[in-house]
């Protein structure tokens, strides 16, 4: 994680004390995590978000995809979402879309009770706003 925010001070040509300066940190909390002394909390990694809404949140948080997000495409009819693999798009149905958002949903519910889903991934979050991952293998 903390080459993908080494990579975004890199990106916008940003100095570590105007990085937390734009996302309202205190500049130590920067420092600390830069040097690996501090895991990045929820929080911090809410404001890179909030501060840089292209930013891709899979990209930040767990390495996966693009830094960028991808262009938001309008679904076509009959295009399926409910598989695991866009199981993101859901989420950004619910702000575009309340009516399709549900439909999908229920779609998903459909899917969970024939037993045809597995986890893909546990975020567990702690008081002190840090996360850990686990993945199955």
């Amino acid at each position: 994680m903390i080459n993908r925010i080494q990579m975004i001070l890199k990106t916008k040509d940003l100095t570590p004390t105007r990085f937390a300066d734009m996302i309202q940190v205190q500049r130590s909390g920067i420092s600390h995590i830069l040097s690996g002394r501090n895991k990045p909390s929820l929080d911090f990694m809410m404001k890179i978000l909030s501060t840089y809404p292209e930013i891709n949140p899979d990209w930040l948080l767990f390495g996966k995809g693009e830094m960028s997000r991808p262009s938001k495409k309008k679904k076509t009819k009959g295009e399926n979402i409910t598989g695991t693999e866009n199981r993101g798009s859901v989420q950004m149905l619910k702000d575009e879309d309340p009516v399709e958002y549900k439909t999908a949903l229920k779609q998903m519910k459909g899917k969970k009770e024939k037993g045809k889903s597995d986890i893909g991934k546990i975020i567990v979050f702690y008081t002190d706003n840090s996360f850990e991952e686990y993945s199955p293998r």
